[in-house]
């Protein structure tokens, strides 16, 4: 599965490195993986950053709306992070606000986290060297495995 998963507050707010070729099998087992952390968590919403920095091919759109865990009840701020395919962002952003969902996309995750600090006054400080280590790793990981 070309994610790589990182809790930068555990079971509450997720960090997804995408990278590389993401099939709609792999989307499909992400989104199997994703149901059983909402289910687990104990908060009442669990919101999720995917940097697509090192995506290479994401699943077509038609695919990804197909996905359960989209529609579960803790399903918090969806937040993409140097999404460059334009249509995609165009479309998401509609289907968020016909839907009612929380998405945003931001260039960088510098932006992603001051926002989601700012509507989520439950999230610890994630300035934090901690949060700044783990998002580090994972991003040192990929290019590891991109090149």
């Amino acid at each position: 599965m070309p994610f790589r998963i990182d809790w930068l507050v555990e079971q509450h707010l997720v960090y997804i490195n995408v990278h590389g070729e993401t099939t709609v099998e792999d989307l499909r087992a992400y989104d199997d993986y994703a149901l059983q952390i909402l289910d687990k968590s104990p908060y009442p919403l669990v919101h999720t950053i995917y940097d697509y920095s090192h995506a290479q091919i994401v699943p077509p759109l038609q695919e990804t709306v197909k996905m359960k865990a989209g529609k579960h009840p803790k399903v918090g701020w969806v937040i993409f992070v140097n999404m460059q395919d334009i249509m995609t962002r165009f479309i998401l952003s509609t289907a968020s606000q016909v839907f009612r969902l929380r998405f945003r996309s931001f260039k960088t995750l510098e932006e992603a986290l001051d926002f989601i600090q700012s509507v989520d006054s439950t999230l610890p400080n994630l300035n934090s060297p901690s949060v700044k280590n783990t998002i580090q790793a994972a991003r040192e990981a990929i290019v590891v495995k991109v090149v």
